[in-house]
Formats: C-alpha cells, sequence, structure tokens
C-alpha cells in the first residue's frame, strides 16, 4: 500500500484478558482489525504485538502507520485486574481519629449475597496496622471544631513513610464540606514525600457518604501507581514507533480523558472496555435507526450484558466492584458473567457440570491452542463440535489441537458422567447458552423490559458462535453482528468522545440557590478549562448540569438535568421540586413516589464533553450478488447435519444466507442455526433476523 499524504487514521486499542484487539479506522472510510494474545504480566508487549499485526493489514510499516494516526484511544483492564486480583500498591490510610474501623465496617454487609453463609469480610485494601488517625474534626457545616496541627499531620505522614507504603491516601470526616485538614496532609505528603502516590478524597469525590468516599479514594491509591507505570510505558513506547499524538484512556462511565488524568484518578478505568462496546453498539444502532437494544459481548474471560433504552447507555452509581467493595464510581452498566472462550468446564462436588468464573486466561489458553493449557474450556468444546476450523481460525495463523482438547473432555467432564467428548462437548455448549440466556434475562426480564422488544447487538470474537441460540432462548428475533465483532470494543473508542465530570456535595431544601450556583460554576469552570488545555475549542465543548435529588428520608438518589444558565436561581430548584414526583414515578413506576415527602438536593455533577471528529466508515453499494459456500462440515451435535460454510472475505453487501450455516471470518465464527437468516448491509454488518417466528406489534410471538 502506498500512502496517500491526506489518509490518515485513527487506532482504538481495547486490553482484554485473553486477547488484545486493535482497530484502525481510516479518514477514507476503510477498517482494519487484527488482534494477538494478552500478555498478562507485560500489557505493552501484547499491544505492540497486535499493532504489527494490524500494520500488516494495512500493508505500512508500524513506524508510518502511527505517523499517520491523528487519534488513539486505550481501553484496558488493567484497573479491573488489580481489584479483582487484589494486586496493587501498598497503601497507607489516614482518617479521623476514632474511623479507623471504616473499612472493616464497611456497610455491615460484606457482599451482594444474600445467603449469610457466603458472607465473608471484606479483604482488606489497606492492613489495619497503615490505617492511622489523627485528631481533628470538621463538622457537617465544614465548620472546623477539632484543629488539625501541622505537627500531627506531619507524625502520620512520616509514621507510613516510615512503614514502607507505595501510596496514601488521605479521606476525614466531613472532609468534602471543608477540605482544609486534607489539604494540608497532601501539601506534606507532596512536599516531604513526592516518590508516593497521592489520592485525597476531597479532590476525588468531594460527596456526602463517607464509606464510599474512603473505599473510591483507597482504590484510587491502590491501582494509582500500576496506571502510572502503565500509561507511561504505553506512551513511550508508541512515541518511539512514530505516534505524534497523545493516547486517550477510556473510562468507565463513557468517554475518554487524558494520560495525566488517568493516572490522577486511576480508578476511573475500571471497566474500560465493557463502556467502549457499550458505547460503540450506541453509534451502530444510531446508524442502524435502533433504539431499544441489548449489547453482548463475549471474549476469552467473560460474557458482559447491557440495555439501551432509546439508544441511551443506563450509568449506574454507586458501584459495587466485583460483588465486594461498594464504592461512590459512576459507570456505564454492564452485568458480566465468568462465561468466556476461556471459561473452564468443570464438575462440583456433587458431580453437576458448571463452565466458569476460572479462565484459561491468555497463559496458557484454551487446551486446543496448544500453549499448555490442561483443563478443557468453551473454546475447546465449540472447536471437538466442529464449530473452529483450524484453517480459518486466526486467519490459519493458529492450528488448533482438536485431539488434545477431545482427550480432556472426554477425561474431565464426559468420563464422570458416562458420555463420549462430543456428547460433553455439547453439554458445555448447552450450559453456555443457558447462561448466558439468563444474564440476558437478568439485565430486561428483571428489570421490568421485554426482551421481544429489543435487538441484540452481538460482539466479541466468541459470542458468533453462540448469539442466535442466546437470542432464541429470551425471544429477540434480531441480531446485529458487528462488521468488526471481533474487535468491536476497541472499535467502540472511536466512537467515544472525551468527557470530564466532577461531583459535589450541597445540600439544599429551600431558600437561596447561591451556593448551589457557586458550585455548579466552579466545577464548570474547572472542566471547560481542562477540555480546552486539551485543544478543544469552545465550540466544541457541551456542559450538562445535574442534580441528585431524593424524598427526605430515602438512601437513593434520582438524577435530575439542571438548567445551564447564567440567571439561575431559586426558582430553578423549585420547578424540579415541583416536579420531582412526576419524574420519580416516569422512572419507577406509579405509585413509588413519596407523595407530600420535603425534595431535598443532595449533590450537584457537571460533566463537560470534548465533541471529537469521528472518522465514519465508508458504505458499500448493495450488490445482491449470491453467497456461495466454499464447503461444508459436519457439526457433531445430536441431530444436526451438515452445514455450508462461507468465507466472509467473499460475502459482498446486500448478500442473503439461510440456516443452517457456518460463516468464518480472519478473527471470529458466526453459526446461522436453521431457522435465522443472514443479510450483509452496506457498511458489512450481519443482520440476523429468526424467520422462525413472527411478532406482532405488541410483541407477542406467534409460531
Amino acid at each position: 500500500m502506498t500512502l496517500r499524504s491526506e489518509v490518515t487514521f485513527q487506532i482504538g486499542c481495547d486490553i482484554g484478558g485473553t486477547f488484545t484487539d486493535v482497530v484502525a479506522l481510516a479518514s477514507d472510510g476503510q477498517s482494519y482489525a487484527d488482534k494477538s494474545d494478552t500478555v498478562p504480566d507485560d500489557l505493552a508487549a501484547g499491544l505492540l504485538a497486535a499493532l504489527e499485526n494490524l500494520a500488516a493489514r494495512v500493508g505500512l510499516p508500524l513506524a508510518e502507520l502511527l505517523a499517520a494516526t491523528t487519534r488513539f484511544v486505550n481501553g484496558t483492564t488493567v484497573v479491573t485486574n488489580a481489584v479483582a486480583e487484589l494486586r496493587g500498591a501498598k497503601v497507607g490510610l489516614i482518617t479521623t481519629q476514632g474511623f479507623g474501623d471504616n473499612l472493616l465496617i464497611a456497610r455491615s454487609a460484606r457482599n451482594a449475597h444474600r445467603d449469610h453463609h457466603k458472607q465473608l469480610s471484606l479483604p482488606q485494601i489497606v492492613a489495619r496496622e497503615n490505617v492511622l488517625e489523627v485528631p481533628e474534626r470538621i463538622d457537617r457545616k465544614g465548620r472546623v471544631v477539632v484543629p488539625l496541627t501541622e505537627r500531627r499531620a506531619r507524625e502520620a505522614v512520616e509514621a507510613l513513610a516510615a512503614k514502607g507504603v507505595e501510596s496514601i491516601a488521605v479521606s476525614l470526616l466531613w472532609g468534602f464540606a471543608n477540605p482544609e485538614h486534607e489539604e494540608l496532609l497532601a501539601s506534606i505528603v507532596e512536599a516531604e514525600h513526592p516518590e508516593l502516590f497521592l489520592s485525597v478524597a476531597s479532590r476525588l469525590h468531594p460527596v456526602i457518604r463517607e464509606y464510599e468516599r474512603t473505599m473510591t479514594t483507597v482504590l484510587n491509591a491502590f491501582t494509582g501507581i500500576r496506571v502510572a507505570e502503565y500509561t507511561e510505558r504505553i506512551e513511550r513506547e508508541l512515541a518511539a514507533r512514530g505516534l505524534r499524538e497523545p493516547v486517550a484512556f477510556m473510562q468507565g462511565f463513557g468517554g475518554t480523558s487524558s494520560a495525566a488524568e488517568a493516572r490522577q484518578r486511576p480508578i476511573t478505568l475500571i471497566d474500560s472496555g465493557p463502556a467502549g462496546g457499550v458505547i460503540g453498539a450506541r453509534a451502530l444502532a444510531d446508524r442502524l435507526g435502533l433504539k431499544d437494544i441489548v449489547t453482548a459481548d463475549m471474549g476469552g474471560t467473560s460474557f458482559d450484558v447491557s440495555v439501551l433504552r432509546d439508544a441511551t447507555p443506563n450509568v449506574t452509581r454507586r458501584v459495587m466492584l466485583g460483588e465486594r467493595f461498594l464504592t461512590a464510581l459512576s459507570k456505564i452498566d454492564v452485568l458480566p458473567i465468568g462465561t468466556g472462550g476461556g471459561s473452564i468446564a468443570w464438575l462440583d462436588s456433587r458431580g453437576v457440570p458448571q463452565v466458569g468464573p476460572h479462565s484459561a486466561g491468555a497463559e496458557p489458553g484454551p487446551i486446543c491452542y496448544g500453549k499448555g493449557g490442561a483443563r478443557p474450556t468453551v473454546t475447546d468444546a465449540s472447536a471437538v463440535l466442529g464449530l473452529l476450523d483450524s484453517g480459518s481460525f486466526l486467519d490459519g495463523r493458529r492450528a488448533l489441537d482438536t485431539g488434545s482438547a477431545s482427550e480432556a473432555l472426554a477425561r474431565e467432564i464426559g468420563k464422570p458422567l458416562g458420555v463420549d467428548a462430543v456428547q460433553a462437548a455439547a453439554a458445555v455448549h448447552r450450559m453456555v447458552v443457558a447462561d448466558m440466556g439468563n444474564a440476558v434475562r437478568a439485565v430486561t426480564v428483571e428489570r421490568g423490559h421485554d426482551p421481544r422488544r429489543f435487538a441484540m447487538v452481538a460482539f466479541g470474537g466468541a459470542l458468533g458462535l453462540f448469539a442466535a441460540d442466546i437470542a432464541r432462548s429470551v425471544g429477540i428475533r434480531q441480531i446485529v453482528i458487528p462488521a468488526e465483532a471481533a474487535v468491536f470494543s476497541a472499535r467502540g473508542l472511536l466512537s467515544s468522545d472525551d468527557v470530564r465530570t466532577r461531583a459535589r456535595s450541597v445540600m439544599w431544601q429551600g431558600g437561596g440557590a447561591e451556593a448551589v450556583h457557586a458550585a455548579l460554576k466552579e466545577l464548570d469552570a474547572e472542566l471547560v478549562e481542562a477540555l480546552h488545555t486539551a485543544g478543544y475549542s469552545g465550540d466544541r465543548i457541551d456542559v450538562r448540569w445535574e442534580g441528585d435529588f431524593k424524598f427526605l428520608g430515602q438512601q437513593w438518589e434520582l438524577r435530575v438535568p439542571i438548567p445551564r444558565r447564567d440567571e439561575f436561581g431559586e426558582a430553578d430548584l423549585v420547578a424540579i421540586q415541583d416536579g420531582f414526583a412526576a419524574r420519580y414515578e416516569q422512572e419507577y413506576g406509579e405509585g413509588t413516589a413519596w407523595v407530600g415527602s420535603p425534595v431535598v438536593l443532595m449533590s450537584v455533577r457537571v460533566t463537560a464533553t470534548g465533541r471529537v471528529d469521528f472518522f465514519e466508515p465508508a458504505k458499500q453499494e448493495l450488490t445482491g450478488d449470491a453467497a456461495e459456500p466454499v464447503g461444508r462440515r459436519r457439526i457433531r451435535r445430536a441431530g444436526e447435519p451438515e452445514v455450508d460454510v462461507y468465507d466472509a472475505r467473499r460475502i459482498t453487501a446486500g448478500a442473503r444466507i439461510s440456516g443452517p450455516a457456518l460463516i468464518e471470518h480472519s478473527l471470529t465464527t458466526v453459526s446461522l442455526p436453521a431457522g435465522w437468516e443472514l443479510n450483509v448491509d452496506g457498511w458489512g454488518n450481519y443482520l440476523l433476523t429468526d424467520t422462525a417466528r413472527t411478532t406482532g406489534c405488541t410483541g407477542e410471538e406467534t409460531a
């Protein structure tokens, strides 16, 4: 390929638990994608290997590709893994005297389980001996009751430094109402121990609720050093290879931030990969005219599902991380279950087959990868069933050892159950479909949504084999498998704007609104300036004001838009109070509002968005050419015949395929069962319809 000077690229990279996915979208609308094994102990190495593969697909040396790149966005599991594996910095916590057991007491219940036998004490991110209390007290109105002296502050900092902590978290009672004492401690750390990572609650999340604020501050300190090392390494390696633009990092609530921001607030990168997939699905739904969608992402280690009503992602607040740590974080609502291509199949103590949550990961990976795996996985079962083919898997770059996979399934699953390897593999397949179908029901039926009214956007390298079966099990009859399905979370990163968001506690029940307006204006100015610094002009910055309101006595708030205007005042807040009951019932159902109870404002939030110039994919003319199979293959599941096999590279826009069939792409395989029809649109997306069912306007199915 000879690079024309006017052609530039935007690159998205999602580092998952098994594979590192990369996508390059060119300014002329062409799209390129590839992947490589993730290297758990050196994420940058896996990224660079994937980029080399990508450059080969583009037809350029990597240095030339990166030199022509105008935007590079990274989603990473580095924070998610640190929290899940409890591998992070040695943290010291400074808190108010008498409140050193805050993290131990937590919110009483230790996790989300209702079974008290599973209620275990939380793992301690901070060892109790590294929690130091200082004599200070600020009241709820921000007045200093007990001053913190510089001597006592310095003693606490020096004591933690002597204990060899790598980072310090500072979270004092009512510190969000008056950060004076927290700032004193922070100034000493910054002056005397700049080598320590510092996380200050009043800087990170100055919002009421002591436990959530402290836990978020501690997790920020826990992950900070690892994120700093990772982001600096990524920036350094890419710059050395020709990248001239700054690297942007995806945040869990949607939207990217700078590397500097990521190093200050590393905890915001939690679940950034799944967030990229949801944002990408929203952009795809807009392009296709879909409003209500279920997003489903099956990679190597997990299956992630989310719901978008009116093509709007649901952002949850006070997020529980890993069913253990209740935080003050906001992030896109994604339900993960431990069912991915690398999830291990096993028998429990009763002899009942199970799949996941343990995964073979990137190292050693599934047995059929030939990298030393010893326990059978979902991918091994798919290979044994004939759903995967060595000649097309990863474009033929990896031969699949189906024999070893078959032996392991027979040994670990088949023999104890009295069945052969193929029957064991089929059982694994059925269990995976059942587990993922239950996850879809959890985010639809259990939340009051009828899944039959939704389309499914299905992506991830492994999901093409299961999407139609899952959809049929829950009554969904329309599936969109994106053109870049195998690397779609990476593609979704390129549909993300640059976003900054901040919140602050400002309580109001009535009277003058000066304090509320002042807080909103201050946060507004801070975020707009941050985006100006990032290179966005004023006409490319959108700002949204919101407030968290509730009925007095409730535990949870409802986020409500606040008008952003210079003459904002009491009347604006009163109008929100007057309309709050109706808004509340619109969200939670008729009769749920606490009519007559006072409505109070707990905190305000400002979100500033820098609008990115996205590259749009080229749309092809629909040719209507018939798709011709390249062969046939026996699928080794009971009652299934030989099926036609299609090479995705030979399928043109407008083609139509009826199941049963397999469509083999270089990075994924799509299984099209009997009764399903596949159409290829102008952007190369696969649109699947369950023709065995029809749906009337009421959403009721008929055979």
